[in-house]
Formats: structure tokens, C-alpha cells, sequence
């Protein structure tokens, strides 16, 4: 089964890989790929990080969309920081804003006890 990295190559493009067994495998190429044989090996290499080509491509993709995604976001912060008109909503039921993530009581503080239903 041939398997695939994203890891650093040496210097030389190379990169090798010792198992616990002591078999050693050799990723060269661009992406670093390697043909592994035994199942053993290939079960052991995948838990260290390596994956094979549908894997490899699927994490390809994702990286592709992630970086898109930062250079949009990235944009639209550039773009609001230099007086550009905000995002408007079409909705007023719409809310852009992220948030904390925690729930919003209203105008309460907190009080620290938990108030149960009477039996």
C-alpha cells in the first residue's frame, strides 16, 4: 500500500522511517510517498501520522478550503479596519456577531445558587 506524508523532508528530500521491528522505510517524492507491504507496518505507520492516498487527499482539500476561508476572514477584517461600509444584515433577525459561547441572561448577575423545582 503506498502511503503518503506532510511531514519535512531532510535536506536531501528524503525521509526515513524506523519501526519498532526494525524495518526501515524510505518517503521520497513530492509529496514524501513510500510502497509498504506489510499490513503490520502499514497499520503502525498509519498511527504515527502517515495516510494513504484517499486520505491524503481528502486532508489536501481541507487544508485548500482552511487557508480560502483565513484569506476571506483576513480580508473583510482588512477591509473593515480601513473605514469600509460593515456587513449588513437583510434580516433584522440576523445576528453576525460570534459571541462567547456562554448563555445570556438578562440583566441578571449572577448569584451563584442553583434554584430548584419544588417537589
Amino acid at each position: 500500500m503506498k502511503l503518503l506524508t506532510m511531514l519535512p523532508a531532510r535536506k536531501d528530500g528524503t525521509l526515513n522511517v524506523v519501526l519498532n521491528d526494525g524495518a526501515a522505510y524510505k518517503f521520497k517524492g513530492e509529496p514524501l510517498a513510500c510502497e509498504v507491504e506489510n499490513e503490520d507496518h502499514v497499520d503502525e505507520l498509519k498511527v504515527l501520522g502517515f495516510m494513504d492516498e484517499d486520505e491524503f487527499d481528502i486532508e489536501q482539500k481541507f487544508k485548500k478550503q482552511r487557508a480560502e476561508r483565513q484569506a476571506r476572514l483576513s480580508a473583510r477584517t482588512e477591509k473593515a479596519a480601513t473605514g469600509a461600509p460593515a456587513v449588513t444584515c437583510d434580516n433584522e433577525d440576523d445576528d453576525f456577531t460570534t459571541g462567547t459561547g456562554l448563555p445570556q441572561e438578562e440583566q441578571s448577575k449572577p448569584s451563584g445558587r442553583v434554584r430548584r423545582a419544588p417537589k
